[in-house]
């Protein structure tokens, strides 16, 4: 049985190939896309998928915002991170229960990339 994963990026054209990623690389089944915090938290809680990707810099409820709402619930959540926002942020996301934290941009087709990010990935598991 393949591991479930909700996408929440505002940007459809990377979530299109976050999820093209996911399944053709890593076996995934993609459950549910949402472009903003609150589709992020509304999927995950519909799901309740293996893992969330969340993107920090979203309308209506940033990624931040959504990654500690779904930990206070679900406290065994795995949720990783994809962002270009670094720094602080990145820190305080870590300490408010995110599993990983991927640098955007995401270059897919960066074989060195992509290996770290299904290494990434992989270690949310261990």
């Amino acid at each position: 049985m393949s591991k479930t994963v909700v996408i929440a990026d505002d940007s459809k054209f990377l979530t299109k190939h976050i999820q093209q990623f996911f399944e053709e690389s890593m076996g995934f089944t993609v459950v549910g896309i949402g472009h903003d915090g609150v589709e992020a938290v509304d999927l995950y809680k519909q799901f309740k998928p293996d893992l969330i990707t969340l993107d920090i810099t979203m309308p209506n409820k940033d990624g931040q915002d959504a990654l500690r709402e779904i930990i206070t619930e679900f406290p065994q959540a795995k949720v990783v991170m994809m962002s270009a926002v670094r720094g602080e942020t990145m820190i305080a996301c870590i300490k408010d229960g995110a599993s990983a934290f991927i640098e955007k941009p995401l270059k897919f087709a960066d074989a060195d990339f992509a290996e770290t990010f299904k290494e990434t990935i992989n270690e949310v598991f261990e």
